[in-house]
C-alpha cells in the first residue's frame, strides 16, 4: 500500500470511535431503559394514587367499600385503563375486581400477596410483581391505601398493569447511532486522508531517500513546508546526507591520495633496487675478491626483500582497486594448498622448519570456487608471514578438518613465541599500543586478508597461551 501510515492511524482512529460507540449505546441503553421503568413506574403509582382518592372521597364509611364499588364500576375502570384494579377491603378482606378470578378471595392468595396486602393497610405504598399468578405474567402491582374521612386506611387499592416495552425504542435509538457513528466515521477517514496528505510528509518519501543513501546517492533533497516532527527528521536526513556526501569523498580522496604515494614509493624504490643489484653484480664479476661472500649474499637477501616489499606495494595497490576482479573457476583447494606448500619450501629450509600435514577429511577434496592464482598467493602470503614470526627448527602444522558448515585450514606451530606486538593492524582484536615496525610483514598479511575477503573466506589469528600460535582459514561448504 502506498499510505501505510494512513491507513493505520484510520485503523487506530476506527477502532476508538468504535470503542466509543459500544461503549456510549451501552450506557445509553442502560440508562434510558432504568429511567423509562421509573417514569412508567411513577405513573402507575399516581394513577393508582389517584384511583385511590376518589374512592377516599366518594365512598361512606358506614357501607363497606366493596358494595359502594361493586365489580361492574371496577370491570368499567379496568376497560377504560386497559388494567386491572382490585380493591380489598380491610375489615371483611373481601377481594372485588378480578378478571381472571371473579370469586377470587383472600385466603387463596399467596403469604406472600396476603403479607402485600398487610403492609398496605399499614398505609404504606408498595410495588411488587407478586400477584402475576392472579393476573398476567409480564403485569406489576401498584398497592395504595385507601383512607375514610377520619383518615383511617378502610382498604387497599392493587392496580395491575404492564409495563410498556422500550425494546423497540431502544433498537431504534441504537440504529440512530450507529448511523451516525459510520457517518462520523466515513467523514473523519476522509478528512484524515486529505489532511495526512496534504499536511504530512510521506514515510514512502524518506524511505527512498533513505535507499539512495544507502546506495551511495547523494545528488537529492527532501523538500518540505511542514514544521512537525517528521519534517524535522526530514531536515536532518537531508544534513546527514550532506555529511555522508562530504565524508566519502574525503574518504576517496584519502584512499586514492594513499594508492597514490604506495604506487610513488613503490616505484622510487624500484630503480634504486635495481640500479643496486646491477652495480653489485658489476662488481662482483670484476673483482671476486673485493667482497667477502657473506656480504655480498647479505646485501643480496636485503635487496630480496626490498624487491619483494616493492612487489608487494605495487600488488596490494592492484588488489584494492575499486575496478579489480577476478577469474572464478571450481578448483580442489587442497592442491592448491599443496602448490603453495612447495612454493615456500625453500623459505621454510633456511629456517629449518618443518612442514607438516594432517588432512583430516571424509573425502581428500575441497570444491571451491575461485582465482587459482590468488588462492596461492593467500596462502603464500600467509605463510611468509607464519616462517616469519614462527622460531628456527620448528614444526609448522598444517591442518585441514571440516564440520557440517565449514572447512578449516589451519598454519599453526607447537609453542606461544608470537607476541601480540607482532600482529599487523589488520586483526583489529589484538591491535597493539606499539604497531609492527616491520611494513614487509603488515603487507603480506594485508594482502592474504584482502585476497580472503574476494574469496570470501575468513581469516582469523588465534593463540592459546603456552600451546600454539595459527592462523587459521574458515570456508563455507
Amino acid at each position: 500500500m502506498p499510505f501505510k501510515l494512513i491507513n493505520k492511524l484510520m485503523l487506530i482512529l476506527t477502532a476508538i470511535v468504535l470503542f466509543f460507540t459500544v461503549s456510549f449505546c451501552s450506557l445509553f441503553g442502560f440508562i434510558f431503559l432504568r429511567h423509562a421503568n421509573d417514569v412508567e413506574n411513577s405513573r402507575l403509582e399516581t394513577a393508582a394514587l389517584s384511583f385511590a382518592d376518589v374512592l377516599s372521597k366518594t365512598t361512606n364509611d358506614s357501607i363497606p367499600i366493596t358494595v359502594s364499588y361493586n365489580n361492574n364500576v371496577l370491570q368499567l375502570l379496568n376497560v377504560l385503563n386497559q388494567n386491572e384494579i382490585w380493591l380489598v377491603d380491610k375489615n371483611t378482606l373481601q377481594i372485588t375486581g378480578s378478571r381472571s378470578y371473579p370469586n377470587l378471595i383472600y385466603n387463596q392468595l399467596s403469604e406472600q400477596c396476603q403479607n402485600d396486602i398487610q403492609t398496605i393497610f399499614t398505609g404504606q405504598n408498595l410495588r411488587t410483581g407478586d400477584f402475576t399468578a392472579f393476573t398476567n405474567s409480564d403485569y406489576i402491582t401498584i398497592g395504595v391505601p385507601v383512607y375514610n374521612k377520619t383518615g383511617e386506611v378502610k382498604a387497599a387499592l392493587l392496580l395491575h398493569d404492564r409495563l410498556p416495552s422500550f425494546q423497540h425504542s431502544w433498537y431504534d435509538g441504537i440504529a440512530i447511532l450507529l448511523l451516525c457513528f459510520v457517518i462520523l466515521l466515513i467523514l473523519s477517514l476522509f478528512l484524515l486522508r486529505y489532511f495526512v496528505k496534504k499536511y504530512i510528509l510521506s514515510l514512502s518519501v524518506l524511505n527512498k531517500f533513505m535507499q539512495k543513501i544507502v546506495n551511495h546517492n547523494y545528488e537529492t533533497q527532501i523538500k518540505t513546508k511542514s514544521t512537525d516532527e517528521i519534517a524535522l527528521l526530514a531536515q536532518n536526513l537531508n544534513k546527514l546526507s550532506h555529511y555522508l556526501q562530504n565524508m566519502e569523498n574525503t574518504t576517496q580522496f584519502k584512499e586514492k591520495s594513499c594508492s597514490d604515494l604506495i604506487v610513488k614509493t613503490a616505484y622510487k624504490l624500484h630503480s634504486p633496487i635495481k640500479e643496486i643489484k646491477a652495480a653489485l653484480n658489476e662488481l662482483t664479476a670484476k673483482n671476486k675478491s673485493a667482497l667477502n661472500k657473506a656480504t655480498v649474499n647479505k646485501m643480496t637477501r636485503e635487496l630480496e626483500k626490498m624487491q619483494h616489499l616493492t612487489n608487494n606495494l605495487l600488488n596490494l595497490t592492484q588488489i584494492t582497486d575499486t575496478g579489480f576482479s577476478m577469474r572464478k573457476d571450481l578448483l580442489n583447494v587442497l592442491d592448491i594448498l599443496q602448490d603453495s606448500l612447495k612454493a615456500r619450501q625453500s623459505s621454510a629450509d633456511d629456517k629449518h622448519i618443518t612442514f607438516k600435514t594432517h588432512i583430516l577429511l571424509d573425502n581428500q577434496l575441497i570444491l571451491f570456487t575461485g582465482d587459482a592464482n590468488r588462492l596461492k598467493q593467500m596462502f603464500c602470503e600467509t605463510l611468509d608471514k607464519a616462517l616469519q614470526l614462527y622460531p628456527a627448527s620448528s614444526t609448522l602444522h598444517i591442518k585441514v578438518s571440516e564440520d557440517r558448515e565449514h572447512y578449516y585450514i589451519t598454519f599453526q606451530n607447537s609453542n606461544s613465541e608470537v607476541s601480540l606486538t607482532q600482529l599487523p593492524e589488520v586483526f583489529q582484536q589484538f591491535y597493539s599500543a606499539k604497531p609492527d615496525d616491520s611494513l614487509f610483514s603488515s603487507i603480506e598479511l594485508s594482502i592474504a586478508q584482502h585476497l580472503a575477503k574476494l574469496h570470501h573466506i575468513k581469516l582469523t589469528y588465534e593463540q592459546q597461551a603456552d600451546e600454539y600460535t595459527a592462523f587459521k582459514f574458515t570456508l563455507d561448504k
